[in-house]
Order: C-alpha cells, then structure tokens, then sequence
C-alpha cells in the first residue's frame, strides 16, 4: 500500500470511531459492534496483518497453540 492510500486510510479511523460512540451511545450497540469490526480490519489493513497472523496471536493469547 502505498503511503497516500495508507494516510487517507488512517484519516478514516477517527471518523469510524466517532461514528461507532454515537451508535453506542444511542443504544444502538449492534451496529455499533459492526463498526468495530470495520475498524478492527482497517487496523490490520494498515499494520500489513494477515487473518493467519490474527488467528495464530489469538490462538496465542488463548493458550490453545498447536505447534
């Protein structure tokens, strides 16, 4: 990705997350778990983490590693 993409990206961050408070706080918590989620893939879009990366950590960190 190159740095424009990637900084037009991170500028969308803090809209997201400000959109995600609003649902939440306007009891509207599945959509706001659904902006979540695209928050959580812009984060590894941006970091270059692959979902085998996240599967592997996450299995890490629940002790559930299979080597």
């Amino acid at each position: 990705m190159d740095e424009l993409s990637a900084r037009r990206l991170r500028n969308v961050l803090p809209v997201l997350v400000e959109q995600r408070n609003l649902l939440v706080s306007g009891g509207v918590s599945f959509a706001g778990h659904l902006v979540d989620l695209a928050i959580m893939q812009l984060r590894l879009t941006l970091n270059e983490i692959s979902e085998d990366e996240l599967s592997e950590f996450s299995n890490v960190l629940s002790g559930e590693r299979t080597d």
